[in-house]
């Protein structure tokens, strides 16, 4: 019998990692981090947990308002934060989030910087992207990894847009899954848990799945220690960021056997996002 994820251990790894000031960190004893809370917030809802509110999560909340109020660090970072605090129902200063995605595409115009400003114009904003962060005239860097390719696919599919060589990307993502299961960077690179979500994310949005998808499951599975969380790969130490990568690779993998191949994904739900999110 194929092994399965021990939900009750998971959670409770999770909830050992919420720290008295609201978020979570990345162990028991570091103090809590924009990234970890995103993860842990995330995870639990993709498993079917409520959204937290202030009403029933007021440190979680009282964490968010404070991190709004100090400067915000890089997109990526900020990205997380917005997005926690809108599923959270915390109110943002909308001025100042138009005028910090303006700033960041003044000074950089990587396809990592325009997918976090187009999903964050997109998903806070509620307003179109700037134009270089449409996808008008997306490229995708040379070399690229699995990460680079599910982010070019994200933004296309917020914009409408059909996908230039599209047969080309699904196979070359197939071909980053190694005969463990899991996925690399790219190509023939090692295995890790970050890389299989990313992996997962671009043959989603796609429509495509990997040639070995049960192999990709059992990787995945693979990587849960004993204490709960994900490492990840299957011998390494268990984190927050792994284990997220590791739930949200499962339900992509579940939605790729409950779909015919072809079918793409809706990006309207808030849990689809996030399990699009890398």
């Amino acid at each position: 019998m194929a092994r399965q994820v021990d939900h009750p251990a998971l959670m409770e790894f999770v909830h050992k990692r919420r720290k008295a000031t609201g978020g979570y960190g990345a162990t028991p004893r570091l103090p809590a981090t924009i990234q970890d809370t995103f993860q842990a917030v995330a995870l639990t809802l993709v498993l079917g947990q409520e959204s937290p509110t202030l009403q029933t999560e007021p440190a979680l909340a009282a964490y968010l308002a404070r991190m709004l109020a100090v400067p915000w660090l890089g997109i990526d970072t900020t990205f997380r934060l917005l997005i926690t605090c809108r599923v959270c129902g915390i109110a943002m200063d909308t001025e100042r989030v138009r005028a910090h995605l303006a700033a960041c595409l003044s000074r950089d115009t990587s396809l990592a910087a325009t997918y976090y400003v187009s999903r964050i114009a997109k998903e806070i904003l509620g307003e179109e992207p700037d134009a270089r962060g449409s996808g008008r005239s997306l490229m995708l860097p040379t070399p690229c990894a699995v990460g680079d390719v599910a982010r070019y696919l994200f933004v296309k599919k917020m914009a409408g847009q059909p996908v230039a060589g599209a047969a080309e990307l699904a196979a070359w993502l197939q071909r980053t899954q190694n005969g463990d299961g899991g996925f690399g960077f790219f190509p023939g690179t090692t295995s890790f848990i970050e890389n299989c979500h990313a992996g997962l994310v671009g043959l989603r949005l796609l429509g495509a799945r990997p040639l070995a998808l049960d192999s990709a499951r059992a990787f995945v599975v693979s990587c849960q220690t004993g204490r709960g969380g994900f490492g990840r790969s299957p011998k390494a130490a268990p984190f927050l960021d792994a284990s997220w990568h590791g739930i949200a690779s499962l339900h992509l993998l579940d939605e790729m056997e409950q779909h015919p191949a072809g079918v793409l994904p809706e990006i309207s739900s808030q849990r689809s996002r996030l399990l699009l999110s890398v």
